[in-house]
Protein backbone atom coordinates (compact mmCIF):
# COMPACT_ATOMS: atom_id res chain seq x y z
CA UNK A 1 0.00 0.00 0.00
CA UNK A 2 2.98 2.77 0.89
CA UNK A 3 4.24 2.11 -2.86
CA UNK A 4 1.38 2.70 -4.37
CA UNK A 5 1.03 5.76 -2.18
CA UNK A 6 4.38 7.26 -3.37
CA UNK A 7 3.96 6.22 -7.17
CA UNK A 8 0.85 8.13 -7.10
CA UNK A 9 2.14 11.14 -5.44
CA UNK A 10 4.56 11.22 -8.02
CA UNK A 11 2.56 11.00 -11.06
CA UNK A 12 0.37 13.71 -9.30
CA UNK A 13 3.50 15.97 -8.69
CA UNK A 14 4.92 15.99 -12.82
CA UNK A 15 1.70 16.15 -13.80
CA UNK A 16 1.19 19.41 -11.31
CA UNK A 17 4.33 20.54 -12.67
CA UNK A 18 2.80 20.02 -16.36
CA UNK A 19 -0.02 22.34 -15.46
CA UNK A 20 1.80 24.76 -13.80
CA UNK A 21 4.38 24.99 -17.16
CA UNK A 22 1.49 25.17 -19.03
CA UNK A 23 -0.35 27.66 -17.28
CA UNK A 24 2.55 30.27 -17.16
CA UNK A 25 3.06 29.58 -21.07
CA UNK A 26 -0.59 30.70 -21.31
CA UNK A 27 -0.40 33.77 -19.22
CA UNK A 28 2.88 35.35 -21.11
CA UNK A 29 1.35 34.52 -24.44
CA UNK A 30 -1.90 35.98 -23.01
CA UNK A 31 0.08 38.84 -22.14
CA UNK A 32 1.93 39.39 -25.45
CA UNK A 33 -1.65 39.44 -27.25
CA UNK A 34 -3.04 42.18 -24.79
CA UNK A 35 0.21 44.62 -25.97
CA UNK A 36 -0.88 43.67 -29.58
CA UNK A 37 -4.29 44.49 -29.38
CA UNK A 38 -3.32 48.26 -28.28
CA UNK A 39 -0.77 48.27 -31.42
CA UNK A 40 -2.91 46.60 -33.56
CA UNK A 41 -3.15 48.19 -37.26
CA UNK A 42 -6.82 47.49 -37.50
CA UNK A 43 -10.38 46.49 -35.95
CA UNK A 44 -9.67 43.02 -37.89
CA UNK A 45 -6.71 42.24 -36.42
CA UNK A 46 -8.15 43.48 -32.81
CA UNK A 47 -10.42 40.94 -32.95
CA UNK A 48 -8.57 38.43 -34.28
CA UNK A 49 -6.08 38.82 -30.91
CA UNK A 50 -9.10 38.89 -28.55
CA UNK A 51 -10.47 35.62 -30.37
CA UNK A 52 -7.00 33.94 -29.21
CA UNK A 53 -7.16 35.63 -25.86
CA UNK A 54 -10.28 33.82 -24.92
CA UNK A 55 -8.80 30.52 -26.70
CA UNK A 56 -6.17 30.85 -24.21
CA UNK A 57 -8.31 31.19 -20.92
CA UNK A 58 -10.97 28.15 -22.10
CA UNK A 59 -7.29 26.24 -22.16
CA UNK A 60 -6.56 27.85 -18.81
CA UNK A 61 -9.82 26.70 -17.32
CA UNK A 62 -9.12 23.49 -18.79
CA UNK A 63 -5.72 23.47 -16.66
CA UNK A 64 -8.01 24.22 -13.67
CA UNK A 65 -10.36 21.61 -14.07
CA UNK A 66 -7.83 18.43 -14.87
CA UNK A 67 -5.49 19.58 -11.60
CA UNK A 68 -8.90 19.87 -9.44
CA UNK A 69 -10.19 16.17 -10.74
CA UNK A 70 -6.04 15.06 -9.55
CA UNK A 71 -6.55 16.68 -6.25
CA UNK A 72 -9.92 15.85 -5.57
CA UNK A 73 -9.57 12.28 -6.11
CA UNK A 74 -6.49 12.19 -3.48
CA UNK A 75 -8.25 13.99 -0.58
CA UNK A 76 -8.78 12.41 2.89
CA UNK A 77 -11.61 10.70 3.33
CA UNK A 78 -12.62 10.39 -0.65
CA UNK A 79 -9.97 7.83 -1.57
CA UNK A 80 -11.11 4.07 -0.06
CA UNK A 81 -8.40 2.38 2.00
CA UNK A 82 -8.28 -0.88 0.50
CA UNK A 83 -5.57 -2.70 -0.17
CA UNK A 84 -5.99 -3.56 -4.24
CA UNK A 85 -4.26 -1.15 -6.39
CA UNK A 86 -7.92 -1.27 -8.94
CA UNK A 87 -5.92 -1.15 -11.64
CA UNK A 88 -8.61 -0.36 -14.52
CA UNK A 89 -9.77 2.62 -13.20
CA UNK A 90 -6.23 4.13 -12.17
CA UNK A 91 -5.07 3.49 -15.81
CA UNK A 92 -7.80 4.84 -17.19
CA UNK A 93 -7.94 8.02 -15.76
CA UNK A 94 -4.37 8.37 -16.15
CA UNK A 95 -4.63 7.69 -19.81
CA UNK A 96 -7.48 10.19 -20.05
CA UNK A 97 -5.12 12.91 -18.36
CA UNK A 98 -2.34 12.38 -21.05
CA UNK A 99 -4.44 12.34 -23.08
CA UNK A 100 -6.08 16.13 -22.22
CA UNK A 101 -2.48 17.45 -21.89
CA UNK A 102 -1.70 16.07 -25.41
CA UNK A 103 -4.64 18.19 -26.80
CA UNK A 104 -4.01 21.22 -24.84
CA UNK A 105 -0.08 20.87 -25.95
CA UNK A 106 -1.52 20.54 -29.76
CA UNK A 107 -4.40 23.70 -29.12
CA UNK A 108 -1.19 25.78 -27.56
CA UNK A 109 0.90 24.79 -30.59
CA UNK A 110 -2.12 26.53 -32.48
CA UNK A 111 -2.21 29.01 -30.80
CA UNK A 112 1.51 29.55 -31.16
CA UNK A 113 1.60 29.44 -34.83
CA UNK A 114 -1.20 31.94 -35.27
CA UNK A 115 0.39 34.48 -33.47
CA UNK A 116 3.05 33.95 -35.64
CA UNK A 117 1.21 34.53 -38.32
CA UNK A 118 -0.50 37.53 -37.09
CA UNK A 119 2.51 39.39 -35.93
CA UNK A 120 4.47 38.62 -39.50
CA UNK A 121 0.79 39.80 -41.02
CA UNK A 122 0.95 42.86 -39.08
CA UNK A 123 4.78 44.14 -39.92
CA UNK A 124 3.96 43.72 -42.96
CA UNK A 125 0.85 45.72 -43.53
CA UNK A 126 2.91 48.58 -42.01
CA UNK A 127 6.08 48.64 -44.46
CA UNK A 128 3.34 48.57 -47.14
CA UNK A 129 2.53 52.10 -47.50
CA UNK A 130 6.63 52.80 -47.70
CA UNK A 131 7.26 50.29 -50.61
CA UNK A 132 4.07 51.42 -52.98
CA UNK A 133 5.39 53.52 -55.77
CA UNK A 134 2.90 54.44 -58.22
CA UNK A 135 4.22 54.39 -61.91
CA UNK A 136 1.53 53.42 -64.26
CA UNK A 137 -0.80 55.69 -65.92
CA UNK A 138 -3.06 53.19 -68.08
CA UNK A 139 -5.57 56.43 -69.37
CA UNK A 140 -2.28 58.23 -70.99
CA UNK A 141 -0.90 55.37 -72.43
CA UNK A 142 -4.03 55.02 -74.50
CA UNK A 143 -4.53 58.35 -75.97
CA UNK A 144 -1.03 58.29 -77.10
CA UNK A 145 -1.14 54.74 -78.25
CA UNK A 146 -1.93 55.89 -82.33
CA UNK A 147 0.91 58.76 -82.15
CA UNK A 148 3.90 57.39 -82.16
CA UNK A 149 4.51 54.43 -79.61
CA UNK A 150 7.69 53.59 -80.75
CA UNK A 151 9.22 57.21 -80.43
CA UNK A 152 8.14 57.40 -76.83
CA UNK A 153 10.01 54.54 -75.78
CA UNK A 154 13.43 56.07 -76.91
CA UNK A 155 12.78 60.04 -75.68
CA UNK A 156 14.38 59.42 -72.62
CA UNK A 157 17.99 57.36 -71.92
CA UNK A 158 20.14 56.82 -68.86
CA UNK A 159 23.72 56.23 -68.68
CA UNK A 160 24.72 54.20 -67.45
CA UNK A 161 22.21 51.59 -66.91
CA UNK A 162 23.83 50.42 -63.74
CA UNK A 163 25.91 51.42 -61.33
CA UNK A 164 28.34 49.71 -58.07
CA UNK A 165 29.24 52.13 -55.52
CA UNK A 166 30.75 48.96 -53.67
CA UNK A 167 31.01 48.63 -50.29
CA UNK A 168 29.52 51.54 -48.07
CA UNK A 169 29.61 51.48 -44.03
CA UNK A 170 26.77 52.11 -41.87
CA UNK A 171 26.84 55.94 -41.26
CA UNK A 172 28.63 56.92 -44.28
CA UNK A 173 27.35 58.28 -47.87
CA UNK A 174 28.52 57.48 -51.37
CA UNK A 175 27.69 59.47 -54.62
CA UNK A 176 27.54 58.63 -58.48
CA UNK A 177 26.29 60.37 -61.40
CA UNK A 178 24.18 59.42 -64.23
CA UNK A 179 23.18 61.41 -67.41
CA UNK A 180 19.33 61.43 -68.90
CA UNK A 181 19.05 62.26 -72.76
CA UNK A 182 16.61 63.46 -74.23
CA UNK A 183 16.09 62.62 -78.08
CA UNK A 184 12.80 64.35 -79.19
CA UNK A 185 12.48 67.58 -80.90
CA UNK A 186 10.86 69.05 -77.27
CA UNK A 187 11.98 69.63 -73.84
CA UNK A 188 10.58 67.36 -71.49
CA UNK A 189 10.41 68.39 -67.61
CA UNK A 190 11.08 64.62 -65.82
CA UNK A 191 10.90 63.66 -62.50
CA UNK A 192 12.47 60.51 -60.41
CA UNK A 193 10.16 58.42 -58.48
CA UNK A 194 11.10 57.58 -54.63
CA UNK A 195 13.33 54.78 -54.05
CA UNK A 196 11.81 51.91 -52.24
CA UNK A 197 14.21 51.66 -49.46
CA UNK A 198 14.02 55.21 -49.07
CA UNK A 199 17.40 55.96 -48.61
CA UNK A 200 18.79 57.17 -52.01
CA UNK A 201 18.46 61.04 -52.33
CA UNK A 202 18.76 62.97 -56.19
CA UNK A 203 19.84 66.18 -57.47
CA UNK A 204 18.89 66.94 -60.60
CA UNK A 205 17.15 70.03 -63.19
CA UNK A 206 13.88 68.89 -64.25
CA UNK A 207 13.47 70.76 -67.45
CA UNK A 208 15.93 68.27 -70.26
CA UNK A 209 16.49 70.39 -73.34
CA UNK A 210 15.75 68.81 -76.77
CA UNK A 211 18.37 66.75 -78.44
CA UNK A 212 20.07 67.49 -74.98
CA UNK A 213 20.95 66.05 -71.39
CA UNK A 214 20.80 66.89 -68.20
CA UNK A 215 23.03 65.01 -64.97
CA UNK A 216 21.26 63.24 -62.03
CA UNK A 217 23.46 62.80 -58.70
CA UNK A 218 22.00 59.95 -56.82
CA UNK A 219 23.14 59.74 -53.09
CA UNK A 220 22.94 56.52 -50.99
CA UNK A 221 22.50 56.97 -47.06
CA UNK A 222 24.30 54.28 -45.27
CA UNK A 223 22.63 55.46 -42.20
CA UNK A 224 19.15 54.80 -43.48
CA UNK A 225 19.77 51.77 -45.12
CA UNK A 226 19.74 48.12 -43.99
CA UNK A 227 23.04 46.32 -43.66
CA UNK A 228 23.77 43.64 -46.82
CA UNK A 229 23.01 43.93 -50.56
CA UNK A 230 21.09 46.81 -52.26
CA UNK A 231 19.83 47.30 -55.69
CA UNK A 232 17.23 49.33 -56.28
CA UNK A 233 15.67 50.83 -60.09
CA UNK A 234 15.37 54.47 -60.51
CA UNK A 235 12.72 55.38 -62.54
CA UNK A 236 12.20 58.48 -64.37
CA UNK A 237 9.23 59.83 -66.35
CA UNK A 238 8.39 62.94 -68.05
CA UNK A 239 5.63 64.68 -66.03
CA UNK A 240 3.23 65.06 -68.84
CA UNK A 241 3.44 61.45 -70.08
CA UNK A 242 4.09 58.91 -67.59
CA UNK A 243 5.05 56.23 -70.90
CA UNK A 244 8.15 58.52 -71.58
CA UNK A 245 10.38 57.18 -69.26
CA UNK A 246 13.72 55.72 -68.83
CA UNK A 247 15.19 54.04 -66.03
CA UNK A 248 18.89 53.00 -64.42
CA UNK A 249 19.98 50.40 -61.58
CA UNK A 250 21.77 51.40 -58.44
CA UNK A 251 23.98 48.49 -56.62
CA UNK A 252 25.55 48.46 -53.41
CA UNK A 253 26.62 46.25 -49.96
CA UNK A 254 25.90 47.70 -46.49
CA UNK A 255 28.27 46.86 -43.78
Amino acid sequence: MSDDFGTVSVNRAERKRELDALRQQYRRHREALSHLIADAPTEQFASQYRALISELDASALKLDELEWQASGASEPGLRPLVTSPQPAYDEGQGSNSRMSLALIFVAALIALAAIGWLIWRASSDRDEPGTVVATTAPATVTEDATIAPAATVETLTASPRSADYGAIRKGTRATRQFEVTNSSEQSVSIQVARSTCRCLYYEYVELVPPKGKETITVTIDGARAKAGSLQETVKVTAKSDPAVATSFDVIATIR
